[in-house]
Parts: C-alpha cells; structure tokens; sequence
C-alpha cells in the first residue's frame, strides 16, 4: 500500500513538471532586435524606421516604416503583416509570410495594387525569415506555440 501511494506521489509529481512552462518576450526587446536589422536595401529600394504593433486578435506582427528608392529619389511609407514563426534550427523566432497592408508615395498617396503585389513579390524577400528574437539555448529546441499578446510574445513550451 506504501508503495503505491508513494509510487502515485511520484507520478503527480513527474505529470506536473512535465507540463509545457512558458514565458513572454517584451515588446520592447522585439522592437530592439528589428531596428537592428534596417535600414534594409534590395533593388534599389531602402526599408528604414521600423516601428511595430502586436495584433493579438489576428496574430500577427505589424510593422510599419519608411521607404525610399534611390533612382527616383521617391519616398513614402509602408505597413505590412508579419506571422512570427519557430526555426528549430537556429533556436529563432523569425517572422514570415509577409503581406503589404499599404503602401503610399510622399507626393502620390497610396501606391496602386499592382504595385504592391509586385513588392510583394520582391522586396518583402528582405525582411522574410528575419529573426526577431534568438530562444536561449538551456530552455531547448521544443516549442509548442508562439502566442501574440498586446506588448509581449508568449511563448510556450
């Protein structure tokens, strides 16, 4: 009988600690590792100002900021959806599947749809698999979920 009761002790114990434990990375940590990587240049076009908004309800990053091309010497500004998602390999959380939400010229305004699709297209190759945060190596390379809250990512493991 004692040895069950200790043997039932053990298993609670173990079920316990083997349940997944998360933490949350500020926002304000995220928004220090992308300013780091910009200004970004591809094709002649500059990304530069990165500022971010968490958008729980979607789950998504929103990264909005400036844009410049050098032949043209043209300006304006850009906003684009981001998912954050887990490489295994390097230990990162990065962010992909971006999508343009809006695009606008200084002197033109909001840029046609053609346009964007081919930025799309391009341009968002620069900033595709950026990573926004590197997952210290003594918690592992197991990750369940990436949660997007108002000024933090959870994520659990």
């Amino acid at each position: 009988m004692k040895q069950k009761f200790v043997f039932l002790c053990l298993s609670l114990c173990l079920i316990s600690w083997a349940q997944a434990f998360s933490f949350g990375v500020p926002k304000d940590l995220i928004e220090s590792a992308v300013a780091k990587k910009f200004p970004m240049e591809k094709y002649t076009i500059t990304l530069d100002h990165p500022v971010l908004r968490f958008k729980k309800v979607i789950g998504k990053i929103e990264i909005c900021g400036l844009w410049s091309e050098k032949i043209t010497r043209a300006t304006g500004e850009f906003c684009l959806d981001a998912q954050p998602l887990w490489n295994k390999g390097k230990g990162d959380i990065e962010i992909a599947k971006l999508n343009i939400l809006k695009i606008s010229a200084k002197d033109y305004g909001e840029l046609p749809a053609n346009i964007s699709r081919t930025l799309n297209a391009s341009v968002l190759s620069l900033l595709d698999g950026t990573s926004i945060y590197h997952v210290p190596d003594l918690v592992g390379q197991h990750l369940e979920n990436i949660q997007i809250e108002e000024s933090s990512l959870r994520l659990l493991f």
